[in-house]
């Protein structure tokens, strides 16, 4: 029976020792507007929270906490991006460029590109999964499209 609680316990520790840490970035600029800038920064933790860190431009810069689940929403999101570059063709030249990037404790990463993202781009089948993304991004870090100055 001690051998069996023994056990036990050191899967329960080595699970929760080794339990992979994930990270999420995404960052958003304008070349039309100067120091227009977006950066959100997504860390998981153990337990159940998320800790993301806002800055926006250069003053506006917060924390906060979200749930693993809402998270989870985020980056299966994020998953679903079929092509890892995309350009809006009937956009301006120099208009916005988005990035989102995933990393895990293994050195994983894995980066996706948009530049020229604008409103029309949730009605495109090639840009709908990277605009659906950026959107719960966007709302899990308490931020509106409208910050992004090409998503109005």
């Amino acid at each position: 029976m001690c051998k069996i609680l023994l056990v036990f316990l050191l899967l329960l520790f080595s699970k929760s020792l080794f339990s992979q840490k994930f990270y999420l970035k995404f960052q958003h600029s304008s070349a039309i507007v100067i120091g227009h800038k977006v950066d959100i920064m997504f860390e998981t933790f153990k337990g159940k929270g998320v800790k993301v860190f806002v800055q926006k431009d250069k003053d506006v810069k917060f924390s906060l906490k979200i749930s693993k689940k809402k998270f989870e929403k985020v980056y299966n999101a994020i998953l679903k991006i079929e092509n890892d570059t995309i350009s809006v063709k009937d956009n301006l030249i120099d208009g916005s460029f988005t990035t989102i990037t995933l990393y895990d404790n293994f050195d994983n990463e894995k980066t996706y590109y948009a530049s020229g993202l604008n409103s029309k781009s949730q009605n495109s089948e090639s840009q709908r999964d990277f605009w659906n993304a950026t959107k719960l991004i966007i709302s899990a870090a308490r931020l509106k499209m409208e910050d992004l100055i090409d998503y109005k």
